[in-house]
């Protein structure tokens, strides 16, 4: 039986910080056959288009943060886990390629902004799946930013939504809620689709353009999945404010 950790919407460096450092423990100690980053792994917060001639447009460089990011959670990662890892693309991830498009056609590059590039992921042998990626026997991981998409208001609605748009089940980010939905159709519920959103693991503090209540509804947690042939079984991982989360009995 494979075991595979998926998480989501670090937005570094807006990152929780101990929930983040808990995390790269965890996957030291517990050594899962993969992990799945489902993207926005880097927030790129000057490139944001409500950032346009505000003083955060100015703060940390694309290629700071990415540094950051590298520093502070692929490195300490790849210093105690060896196994596959990757990296979903995602709107955070696409936002210095899209910056230099649109508004600086004349310094773009077709390469040197890629997130994949901006991250060292071939330095760090770590993958890249720029849409979705088949993980698993009629499974798909996708970021969930993807047009077509219909977003809900409930958690784990839009997973199931882009369930049925693919005709897989789904393991989504994007959204910052967690849950676990499913939906059967077909004589004797034949035919069944689960959508999972795993949840989120920035800083809600950090997140200025929620306003000073910082009021969301989002959920910090990751996804924990185990795949045995072509059955797989989801877990949502819920992290409490102060980063810790229990798995399997264990306290990180």
């Amino acid at each position: 039986m494979k075991h595979i950790v998926v998480i989501s919407d670090l937005q570094m460096p807006l990152e929780h910080n101990k929930a983040n450092k808990n995390l790269i423990r965890f996957i030291g100690e517990y050594q899962p056959d993969e992990v799945i980053n489902i993207g926005d792994i880097t927030d790129y917060t000057a490139p944001a288009r409500w950032s346009a001639g505000k003083r955060a447009e100015y703060g940390m460089t694309v290629k700071q943060e990415a540094a950051y990011t590298i520093k502070n959670h692929l490195e300490p990662v790849r210093a105690v886990y060896d196994g596959r890892y990757t990296l979903l693309g995602s709107n955070h991830g696409e936002r210095p390629h899209k910056y230099l498009v649109e508004r600086c056609p004349a310094m773009f590059d077709e390469d040197a902004f890629q997130e994949q590039n901006l991250l060292c992921l071939d330095d760090l042998g770590m993958d890249f799946e720029p849409l979705k990626y088949d993980f698993a026997p009629g499974w798909i991981a996708t970021h969930g930013h993807a047009r077509g998409i219909s977003l809900a208001r409930y958690a784990g609605g839009t997973a199931i939504n882009a369930a049925k748009k693919f005709g897989k089940s789904v393991v989504m980010g994007h959204t910052h809620r967690a849950a676990i939905t499913n939906e059967s159709s077909g004589e004797f519920a034949s035919k069944k689709l689960t959508g999972v959103e795993v949840g989120h693991l920035m800083d809600v503090k950090k997140a200025g353009y929620l306003g000073g209540a910082g009021l969301s509804n989002w959920q910090m947690a990751f996804g924990l999945l185990y795949v045995d042939g072509s059955n797989v079984t989801p877990h949502i991982i819920p992290v409490n404010g102060n980063g810790s989360f229990v798995v399997e009995g264990q306290r990180y």
